[in-house]
């Protein structure tokens, strides 16, 4: 995971955390308070979200994850 987010950068990394917790834009969305429009624009490096912002979408993810286990 460490080389996609250097290479690649951050939106790649949420893609793919998104896609292993098999959520799709508009749940992460709801579950961060965040907009799907933004989310998606993040996942394909067109914006650059703030670390608090990007902190809000991976904890919505985390939880998911961490329930599913």
């Amino acid at each position: 995971m460490t080389e996609s987010i250097s290479t690649g950068g951050v939106g790649p990394a949420l893609r793919a955390l998104r896609l292993a917790a098999d959520m799709t834009l508009e749940q992460v969305a709801e579950a961060a308070g965040v907009s799907p429009s933004y989310l998606s624009r993040a996942e394909n490096n067109r914006v650059t979200p703030t670390a608090g912002w990007v902190q809000l979408v991976a904890v919505a993810i985390g939880d998911r994850l961490a329930s599913a286990a």
